[in-house]
């Protein structure tokens, strides 16, 4: 399995009061210089993964925003997937069939990276971060 290759890491607060654990995507806290666990699958506002866990809050995490980084799969997962934020817990899921898929209904998916190696769910595998978003036209 490919290894981590943090290109830009930056310390960020995180607000959620139980902290956050390592491995774990983030997204824009409700402060300058903070972060928050997201509120659920697919939000907007992605900040980066975090490189190490943070118990305490308000108290600096480091935060991956650029390079191949460590994630959980929140599901199963082909390398070369496009992939977004799966639930609240900040793991990662395949949006690759949404996307890839004859439109439908009209939705915007926010891509945060691409699987560098195939995973299933509870997996930690490498991903690069890629942050952009995806508009699904309807048919």
């Amino acid at each position: 399995m490919a290894g981590q290759s943090l290109l830009f890491v930056k310390t960020y607060k995180i607000e959620d009061a139980a902290g956050v654990g390592q491995y774990v995507a983030v997204v824009q806290g409700a402060t300058d210089g903070g972060c928050k666990k997201p509120t659920a699958a697919d939000v907007a506002g992605f900040v980066g993964v975090t490189t190490e866990a943070q118990a305490n809050q308000n108290k600096g995490v480091s935060v991956c925003k650029l390079g191949i980084v460590r994630v959980v799969a929140g599901g199963t997962i082909t390398r070369g997937d496009r992939l977004a934020i799966n639930s609240a817990a900040g793991d990662v899921k395949s949006v690759e069939a949404i996307i890839t898929a004859a439109p439908g209904t009209a939705s915007v998916r926010n891509v945060i990276g691409t699987a560098e190696a195939s995973a299933v769910s509870g997996d930690i595998f490498p991903m690069h971060i890629a942050p952009y978003s995806v508009n699904i036209a309807v048919s």
